[in-house]
């Protein structure tokens, strides 16, 4: 009956949002905190998290900086006004750490919670129904899209003591980011079909290094995030093109819109069974 369908659809999303979310110690962590540069590790080593150039570094450097958690999310619920006023340039230092996801820092995991996503997708609602779809569909939608994140909390120092190469089944699947696996930009095999094939034959045990440059995706080292994909987002951001220009600044830059803070809250209030399901 209809409501079967129902009631099966809402138990298949809440369980999709606890199997996102389980790999955490706490609900209201959903998001990784990655350093941007491969060097990382080697700066905050020699000390330059509090040298002369630290504000840049940590910038670049928030993991290794301890700017953020490798775990996070927004601490404050006041995080995104606050984004939305300026906050996170005029005052870096308290938005930073209580903000990271809304100040780009920290990129919420995401995934799409229906199965209909492709075929609402197709009929044009992520469109014609943005404020739905992007929440229950990011990344058919283009709001999330896969990335080389790193998954453990060591991956910096790994990578600058050679793990990367002394044992690579585990760190390159694992610390991707600052092992430099995968090109920058979106995380996607060379060749799907090829890349499959060769998955299911066993060869991302085999050959680590060469699939993990190849096909990232088949070999699971690809996590779907949310976080801006133009370096210009904040600018244009701070000019009003969140509103002016949404169907692309929503999907270019949902960090900085405000969108992948809104994704993190909806995630962890429909754990809770508070959010409401239809189309």
């Amino acid at each position: 009956t209809a409501n079967n369908k129902e009631g099966f659809e809402h138990v298949t999303i809440h369980m999709k949002l606890i199997a996102l979310l389980c790999f955490l110690p706490a609900a209201a962590a959903v998001g990784y905190c990655n350093d941007k540069d491969s060097s990382c590790a080697a700066w905050g080593k020699a000390g330059e998290c509090t040298g002369g150039n630290s504000e840049v570094v940590k910038g670049k450097c928030p993991h290794t900086c301890g700017v953020c958690t490798h775990l996070c999310s927004d601490l404050e619920k006041e995080c995104d006004g606050w984004r939305g006023e300026g906050e996170c340039k005029n005052s870096p230092d308290f938005m930073h750490p209580k903000c990271p996801t809304s100040c780009g820092l920290c990129s919420p995991k995401c995934t799409d919670i229906h199965v209909d996503c492709n075929s609402w997708k197709t009929a044009g609602q992520c469109e014609d129904n943005p404020f739905y779809m992007h929440l229950h569909c990011p990344v058919t939608c283009g709001v999330c899209e896969g990335k080389c994140k790193d998954k453990l909390n060591d991956c910096p120092g790994w990578a600058e003591r050679g793990e990367c190469k002394k044992n690579p089944s585990h760190t390159l699947t694992n610390c991707p980011l600052s092992c430099g696996s995968c090109a920058t930009g979106a995380c996607k095999d060379t060749n799907s079909t090829a890349c499959a094939v060769w998955a299911v034959a066993g060869q991302c045990e085999e050959t680590p290094a060469y699939m993990a440059k190849e096909c990232p995706a088949s070999c699971g080292i690809c996590t779907n995030v949310c976080e801006d994909k133009e370096t210009d987002c904040a600018n244009w951001a701070q000019d009003g093109q969140c509103e002016s220009n949404s169907a692309h600044m929503l999907t270019k830059c949902p960090q900085s819109c405000g969108l992948c803070s809104r994704l993190e809250k909806f995630y962890t209030t429909a754990i809770d069974g508070k959010t409401k399901d239809e189309l």
